[in-house]
């Protein structure tokens, strides 16, 4: 089988011959045959998207081999060829390559497995996989089983990846990992720069078991678009008795790095101090809503739609940051791949921008700090409204593999009717978006009062931090005080460790609250991650339902409850010993 795919990786009809695909940077050619086995059960496809597509997700060359010794290996093998493709390049954009690509072949695997009826090798659907994935200045390779990615460059051949398989004897081997073998799949993952004038082969065992390396150089060197077509021919002709599959990519010229938004807007100036009558690239601006020392906000008309929008600009105390430049990009880059009511929308800009700013949704109402003090300690009720909108915005962020990072009462909006949104996505992170747009690894903590601890302890944040974050506005809608003692100013917030956190109980403040609420408070807002929920479904049932974990919170020992006051006063307790029998 052999899959030729356009622009949506559509794939046509299975065929016998060799395919080519061609652009700027890449070229490719392909060949499936069965050779002198009665049918085919390999599967190759080649995948060249255009635009967006290709800078998020690549282009793609791939071959799978049907286990021999099982009844359904040839379909095993086009599913899995056909399945990866429909699925990897609809995976979300701010997901990063390596966990799309191993969700897709997670799932695939499960479906395989399930299909083959527990991985009995006689009738199971096995079949190895491997994929070159060509996008932007990099290759990442994705394998299992034992057909194999080549690479040349000069007259040097190389195998990139590890035959997943055992020597049973002479001439034997035994395959020991593919889809379908297990309900569970490790997949290698190897990440190259690619080098103009590279050339990558993906192969099955019927190609690359029969050719010698001098072989595979001479055709790759000398057999220009034909080169695929001419390895299978010449593997046939040196006796080979399986499937033959191979993909030849040729690498005319590497492309920029991933995204190419952030080298393009980090050339646009900043724009000048906004005042009512200025026009901003057909905007109108009406007024400055906002004003802070890193960045702006106006309220601005559309003069093509007529719609009032909101204009973000950034602060020309940053003009010379680059980190901070980086940041200001990444928040437009990544609220365009948003689409939740309960998240403030990014428009694209104007092809015509001269300058760097966000278009924004403008939201007519008040933010969540001036609305709490409109209505100290709502009912409990109310609350646990206004955090069901908060979860629903948060959980949109964790499926998109996004980190909030800088959730406060000041980054939420409430509107006219009552609906929160979720604005300032300055702070927002995730593998996905550092891959992309090829940003620093460092994440920059927000408000002291709000941030998880785990970002002033150098510890990668999580989706749990956002949790702590929310566990705290929950806390103050609640009570109007803050969990922990109030950390203000503007020096360098210190943190020595998790434990330093002392929880206020929220009763304190309010004896209406109840002790079960009080626990899933102090739990969302635990410092230490690995004591937080670890889903945001568990805090919401926990402010409904009477959890009686917390109900009985009184009654366990000190030693649970707080193990470094315990051990304090153990230590004090010595000491006055050690005192009394000086004396």
């Amino acid at each position: 089988m052999n899959l030729e795919t356009q622009k949506e990786c559509a794939p046509l009809p299975p065929g016998e011959g060799p395919g080519e695909r061609a652009n700027e940077s890449l070229k490719f050619s392909s060949a499936s045959i069965a050779g002198r086995r009665q049918h085919n059960d390999d599967a190759c496809a080649v995948c060249q998207p255009e635009g967006a597509e290709l800078r998020s997700r690549g282009a793609l060359a791939a071959v799978a081999d049907g286990v021999a010794s099982a009844e359904a290996g040839g379909e095993a093998a086009r599913a899995a060829v056909s399945g990866f493709l429909s699925d990897y390049y609809s995976t979300p954009e701010t997901w990063p390559l390596k966990k799309a690509a191993a969700r897709v072949l997670q799932s695939l695997n499960g479906w395989l497995y399930r299909k083959s009826g527990g991985g009995e090798i006689k009738q199971g659907w096995l079949t190895t996989f491997s994929t070159a994935i060509f996008k932007g200045a990099s290759v990442h390779l994705i394998h299992i089983g034992d057909s194999r990615i080549y690479r040349l460059r000069g007259d040097r051949l190389e195998c990139l990846t590890r035959d997943h398989s055992r020597a049973l004897g002479p001439g034997r081997t035994f395959l020991a990992r593919a889809l379908g073998m297990d309900a569970h799949v490790d997949v290698d993952y190897r990440r190259e720069e690619l080098q103009p004038g590279d050339t990558y082969l993906v192969s099955s065992d019927g190609v690359h078991d029969f050719l010698p390396a001098e072989t595979v150089v001479g055709i790759l060197h000398n057999s220009g678009d034909n080169a695929a077509r001419a390895l299978v021919d010449a593997a046939l002709d040196a006796g080979s008795g399986d499937n033959l599959s191979a993909v030849v990519c040729r690498v005319n010229r590497v492309e920029a790095s991933d995204d190419d938004l952030l080298n393009h807007n980090r050339q646009l100036p900043f724009p000048p101090d906004l005042r009512p009558g200025n026009k901003l690239d057909g905007y109108l601006i009406l007024q400055e809503l906002h004003t802070s020392s890193r960045s702006q906000l106006y309220l601005a008309r559309d003069l093509d739609t007529g719609e009032l929008r909101a204009i973000k600009t950034p602060s020309v105390n940053f003009s010379d940051d680059p980190l901070y430049i980086e940041r200001f990009i990444a928040e437009e880059w990544t609220g365009r791949r948003l689409d939740h009511p309960g998240i403030i929308r990014v428009y694209p800009p104007r092809p015509e921008r001269q300058f760097l700013y966000h278009v924004l949704e403008y939201i007519d109402g008040q933010n969540l700090r001036q609305w709490m003090q409109l209505n100290p300690q709502p009912a409990v009720e109310q609350v646990r409204e206004l955090i069901a909108q908060l979860v629903s915005a948060l959980r949109r962020l964790q499926r998109m593999e996004i980190v909030h990072g800088d959730l406060k009462p000041e980054n939420i909006m409430v509107t006219a009717d009552g609906r929160l949104k979720l604005i300032d996505l300055g702070g927002a992170d995730g593998a996905g978006i550092r891959e992309h747009l090829n940003l620093a690894d460092d994440t920059p903590p927000g408000s002291k009062n709000y941030a998880a601890p785990e970002y002033f302890l150098g510890d990668r944040p999580s989706h749990r931090s956002d949790i702590f974050s929310l566990g705290v506005i929950a806390y103050e809608l609640l009570t109007g005080r803050y969990p922990y003692p109030e950390r203000a100013g503007f020096r360098h917030y210190q943190l020595k460790h998790y434990a330093s956190l002392r929880y206020t109980r929220a009763r304190q403040h309010r004896e209406d609250i109840p002790e079960w609420i009080d626990g899933a408070l102090r739990k969302a807002c635990a410092p230490d991650p690995g004591h937080r929920y670890p889903a945001l479904s568990e805090f919401v049932h926990d402010l409904h339902t009477p959890n009686p974990e917390f109900s009985h919170e009184r009654e366990r020992p000190l030693m649970e409850r707080n193990p470094l006051l315990f051990w304090q006063l153990v230590a004090l307790l010595l000491l006055l010993s050690h005192l009394l029998h000086l004396l």
